[in-house]
């Protein structure tokens, strides 16, 4: 529903492909925020001469995010076919979704790390560029409101809309023992539309919420589990084969340490970028053993694994939760 000339589809568009998920037993995932909205800001942001990363926040209202996600829940309800709601951001989407649910709709969400700590008062900040996505961080309102929202299970996941750009790029960096330097954000020292929208967050994923959602109550080891598990493989139709500790299922277990301290950063996470949001944040809780399909890859800090190790996922019908 967003990045209009490029990506945006209008809502007849939006409808008819509803439709032909239903069709084809598939599930419809939205982008929710308000594509013209967006345009007709950025533009008035610009002529007065507006260019920092704050304002890459400012043109993307939350109303905006709220107003897109109901709209495509009705989209779903005439449709009659299931929707998955990415990257929610504003409390105002968790109560919609609530309201989508409480009338019968198959409507499911999700929400990403970044939008539980941060808000838009980051991207003030003289690195501001590094806390740039879309759609952007919100209040401090919000973030309670979608911690409750996970507490409750009115948000199904918790994913990251993983997107590792440089916060310089024309400064190397070593990965995997080789230097790589890749264009990001300084792209946009001078202009916020030109910073790319994303940033780094896969690995930090399931420390940070056992840390700052476990370990302080705000959900239970089960919940983690299904957030992180469990839920996107039902979802997803990889269940049982993923998701599960069960007879005939791929043996991908994490050995979980609950109680190893680390300072968390750029070199814990490993993400091919040169920053992590959670930079020096002191954690509790760490895997200690990786096991892909019952093959031990990683032990310890130690990496075993090798390239190719992958394998492709045939997936059925999934759902609804």
């Amino acid at each position: 529903m967003a990045y209009n000339q490029r990506l945006r589809l209008g809502d007849a568009e939006i409808f008819q492909a509803m439709r032909s998920a239903k069709e084809l037993h598939l599930l419809t995932m939205l982008h929710a925020e308000n594509g013209d909205v967006i345009d007709l800001l950025t533009a008035e942001a610009l002529a007065a001469g507006h260019h920092q990363a704050w304002w890459h926040a400012q043109t993307r209202p939350a109303w905006g995010a709220v107003e897109a996600s109901l709209r495509g829940a009705a989209l779903a309800a005439q449709a009659e076919s299931p929707l998955y709601i990415v990257h929610m951001n504003t409390g105002g989407e968790a109560d919609m979704l609530t309201y989508a649910r409480q009338q019968g709709l198959p409507v499911m969400g999700e929400t990403c790390p970044q939008y539980l700590f941060f808000t838009a008062d980051h991207l003030r900040r003289p690195d501001g560029a590094k806390w740039v996505c879309s759609p952007p961080m919100r209040t401090t309102a919000d973030n309670q409101r979608l911690w409750h929202a996970l507490a409750d299970n009115t948000i199904q996941v918790l994913a990251t809309d993983h997107c590792p750009f440089f916060f310089n790029g024309g400064q190397p960096i070593m990965y995997e023992g080789q230097s790589v330097a890749i264009p990001g954000k300084e792209l946009g020292l001078n202009d916020f539309t030109k910073i790319p929208n994303g940033l780094p967050c896969v690995a930090d994923r399931l420390p940070i919420l056992w840390t700052y959602g476990v370990r302080a109550g705000r959900i239970t080891a089960n919940q983690f589990v299904a957030f992180m598990s469990t839920n996107p493989a039902k979802i997803f139709g990889l269940y049982p084969r993923k998701g599960a500790l069960v007879p005939g299922a791929d043996a991908d277990l994490v050995i979980w340490d609950p109680d190893k301290r680390i300072k968390y950063g750029v070199n814990v996470a490993q993400h091919r970028t040169d920053y992590n949001l959670f930079q020096d944040w002191e954690l509790v809780g760490f895997p200690w053993q990786v096991y892909l399909r019952g093959n031990l890859i990683v032990d310890g800090g130690q990496w075993l694994g090798y390239a190719g190790m992958g394998h492709y996922l045939h997936r059925s019908p999934g759902e609804v939760l």
